[in-house]
Order: C-alpha cells, then structure tokens, then sequence
C-alpha cells in the first residue's frame, strides 16, 4: 500500500512538473512574440522615418516602396490601414475627405516638374530660376516624397483644418506648415501630409518640429536606418 501510495505521489509530481514545464514554454513563446513585434513594430517606425528632400534625393534613400492600393491610388502598404482609419474618421465627423495624390513614379514626377517649370518660363523666368521655382512647388524628379508612397495630398479646408489637429494621432504629420520653407526647401503646403509612425508623429506634434528638426534632434549624423 505505502509503495503505490509513493508511486501515485510520484506520478502527480511528474504531472504538475510536466505541466509548470508547459506553461514556462508557452510564457517563453509569449514573451518572445512580443519582443518580435515589438521589434518589427520599432523597424517599421524607422522604416517610416526615411527622409527625401532637396538635399537628400529617393536614390540616396535607398527606399523602395512597397504598394497597396488605397481609396483609387497606391501607398506603401506600411501607411494604408492607417490612412484608410484616418479619413474613416474624418468623413465620420462630417467633413468631405478628398486624396488628390499619392505615389507617383519617377516619369509621372518628372512630367509634373516639367510642367510646374513650363508655367514659370512662360511668365518670363529664366531656366534656371523656373527651375528653382518649379522644385519649391512640386520637387524635382527624385526629391518628391510622392515616390516613397508614404504621403499624400488630401483636398477640402474643414479636411485641412481636421487634420492640422488629428493627422499625428495616425501617424501622419503636417509635412510643410507655414515657416517651415528654409528647414524643409519647399513652401507651405497645407494638403501634404506624410506618414512617420505613431510615436515620431507624436513627438513632433508635441514639440513643433518638421521632419528635419526631429531627425536632426533625435538622430545622430553617424545613424544609418537600413531597409529590408
């Protein structure tokens, strides 16, 4: 009798043992899902971080956009759910929400330009100043954040004036405001808005800053994001 006893014993031992030994796994399983979210989480909010103006060209970027569709244009897939929430909410507060532009490739940026310095030549400016022109309204082929498919141009004031408030909550900031021409190289653009990350769109709205005051606080000179 006493040795079943111990046996029976010995055999619960082994099951509580087995089982505490299942839980451990399954609590290391959990805990290591949450380190490559997060981790994937904290390159993606890098990813977005990509910086593309007149003094840092798309090819020197090295980013290449990933496309999803979204509302009849295309974005990086990175952005979509994102946008696709944030004019949601938009037109849910009754306010009409138009995007008028999204990816462009580099002929579509190039015809564009082209144009935008047409119309400057017509007036009378010589090349290089249509040229100069031209780049502070639209970019040059290469310096348009359009060809990253992380930003967007979105019509109507009450859309504007909703999103000056609401963009960062979706990681989306004010990517031209007033002021801002001598730190970004383009003018004000109060339809333009680019897609950063929730935590970096955060901190910027708090503190103010363009994308470049934030890189430039925030990021070393030897700091290099590399894109996979």
């Amino acid at each position: 009798m006493q040795r079943e006893e111990q046996d029976i014993t010995r055999k619960k031992r082994v099951q509580w043992l087995s089982a505490a030994a299942a839980v451990l796994v399954l609590a290391l399983l959990v805990i290591a899902g949450l380190r490559v979210r997060s981790w994937n989480a904290q390159r993606q909010e890098a990813r977005a971080l990509v910086l593309v103006n007149p003094w840092n060209s798309a090819e020197n970027a090295g980013f290449k956009p990933r496309l999803s569709d979204c509302e009849g244009w295309r974005v990086d897939r990175s952005c979509r759910k994102s946008l696709q929430q944030m004019l949601a909410d938009c037109r849910a507060a009754g306010i009409e929400t138009v995007v008028t532009a999204a990816w462009r490739s580099r002929e579509e940026q190039q015809r564009l330009f082209d144009e935008e310095k047409q119309r400057w030549l017509s007036l009378g400016y010589s090349e290089e100043t249509s040229a100069t022109l031209a780049a502070r309204e639209v970019g040059r082929p290469g310096e348009s954040e359009h060809e990253l498919g992380l930003a967007v141009d979105i019509a109507g004031d009450g859309a504007q004036a909703w999103l000056r408030e609401n963009a960062w909550r979706y990681g989306f900031i004010l990517r031209y405001p007033e002021g801002s021409e001598s730190v970004t190289g383009r003018k004000c653009d109060p339809s333009h808005f680019r897609y950063v990350g929730s935590a970096a769109a955060a901190q910027m709205a708090s503190l103010g800053q363009t994308l470049e005051e934030y890189l430039e606080m925030f990021f070393s000179e030897s700091a290099e994001i590399i894109f996979e």
